[in-house]
């Protein structure tokens, strides 16, 4: 240390021992430098060190009251080191908490204190390392020890572990939600209980005798089901399990959503693009049955289940049925469809009669300009899909026929009788389908 101006300063030691084989190790001497210049000399200086009081000529011993850190604590028998833990039973009861006796140089009477988790009590100060405490029943927290030479003013060295008491988990019911068709038994697990306690709510009841970890599961309307766990060791319950839900209803319209793609409510499609259809519903037990359209003969729509593949050649709007079902009744939910143009550009046409014999006749509007009217027509099999007849727009649309009335007519006498779709391609590629039926 050293300082230029104050006739003071302040040390301080860490808190180590303070002899080695009864030499000092701490010591402090001041070194006073003098510098100064006479008039008309040169510069001048002078040291001057401190001498004890006895005149010697040495440093002076500095006495620290050093007193050691606590290494350990022992509850109930365990020993643990700083910081570290201990699960401890539940149950009341007096237990000793000591600490080895702490070191002090030069040697002095020392002072233990004891701080307890909540609801534990014992003395707060001993001037020995071991005290007797009485344990609460259920609570766990820190013990902490510090210990305090009696000639010192604040400084204390200290310890402390956390002790933790087996309490009973939160329980977790081994059931999704239930579709309760007849009795059903259920279990829960949860860490430390001795008992569980089952609660229901509506319509279901609950029943374990012997408070044990399963229960029978009866009733008459949808309800719910959930269990706490009490150890009657820690005289404590836990909090209550997330509850199941139990279903003794029919499904419900409103439980059960239909989409398209993956996407969204479908209530729109481009003329012959096809869409997916996935229904769902979160209620139990439920089992997805047939789907229906309100015009299966403008429409295809194959199901498997819980999806549907639905398309249509034919401008309309369609109903769409799914019937689902459980061991309480059957329900249908309904979506409805419009299919309608989408390219852009597409003439407004019609495509007659249909079902058809011997003729298919496609008419255009007057206002349609030639630039717009479809480049291909081409007349697809279903059964094959198989190009079947197919006529160049640009040859047609200048002949005299069409000039009389806008029609392109094509012969289908000779075709199969069954299912065909009519494909008009326009000149940036953009095609329209529409189904069409030979009888």
């Amino acid at each position: 240390m050293s300082a230029k101006t104050v006739s003071y300063f302040t040390a301080k030691w860490n808190n180590t021992v303070n002899y080695s084989s009864g030499v000092a190790t701490k010591t402090i001497r001041l070194k006073v430098t003098y510098t100064w210049t006479p008039q008309g000399g040169t510069k001048q200086t002078k040291v001057i060190n401190s001498v004890r009081a006895n005149e010697a000529n040495e440093a002076l011993p500095i006495e620290v009251k050093y007193i050691s850190d606590p290494s350990t604590i022992t509850f109930n028998g365990s020993t643990l080191s700083k910081s570290n833990t201990l699960s401890y039973p539940c149950g009341a009861a007096q237990k000793t908490v000591s600490i080895p006796a702490v070191a002090t140089d030069p040697g002095a009477p020392v002072t233990y204190y004891f701080f307890y988790p909540n609801g534990w009590t014992g003395p707060a100060s001993s001037n020995v390392p071991s005290v007797t405490v009485n344990t609460h029943v259920n609570q766990g927290g820190t013990i902490k020890v510090e210990a305090k030479r009696n000639d010192s003013n604040n400084f204390r060295t200290k310890i402390s572990i956390t002790i933790t008491r087996p309490v009973p988990t939160k329980p977790v019911i081994n059931s999704p939600d239930i579709l309760l068709c007849s009795p059903k038994t259920i279990t829960a697990n949860a860490s430390n209980a001795t008992s569980y306690n089952w609660t229901s709510s509506g319509g279901i009841t609950a029943n374990s005798p012997g408070n044990t970890n399963s229960a029978q599961i009866t009733g008459v309307s949808d309800g719910t089901v959930m269990v706490s766990a009490t150890s009657s060791v820690c005289a404590m319950t836990s909090a209550n399990s997330n509850p199941i839900n139990v279903k003794r209803s029919a499904p419900l319209p409103a439980s059960l959503s239909v989409t398209a793609n993956g996407g969204g409510s479908p209530d729109f499609m481009c003329n012959g693009a096809g869409i997916m259809l996935s229904a769902y519903t979160a209620e139990p037990g439920t089992q997805f049955g047939m789907w229906t359209s309100s015009d299966p003969g403008n429409t295809i729509l194959n199901s498997n289940g819980g999806t549907a593949y639905f398309n249509s050649y034919v401008n309309n709007c369609y109903g769409i049925d799914i019937t689902v079902s459980n061991c309480f009744g059957s329900v249908q939910k309904g979506i409805t469809i419009c299919v309608d143009n989408c390219a852009k550009g597409t003439p407004i046409y019609k495509v007659f009669p249909n079902p058809a014999k011997d003729q298919v006749k496609i008419q255009f509007d007057d206002d349609v300009a030639r630039e717009a009217l479809p480049q291909v027509i081409k007349l697809f099999s279903e059964a094959t899909g198989k190009e079947v007849r197919s006529i160049q727009g640009a040859e047609e649309f200048g002949s005299g026929s069409y000039q009389e009335d806008n029609t392109i007519t094509l012969s289908v006498g000779d075709l199969p009788r069954g299912t065909y779709y009519l494909r008009l391609t326009s000149r940036d590629g953009n095609a329209d389908n529409v189904r069409v039926v030979l009888e």
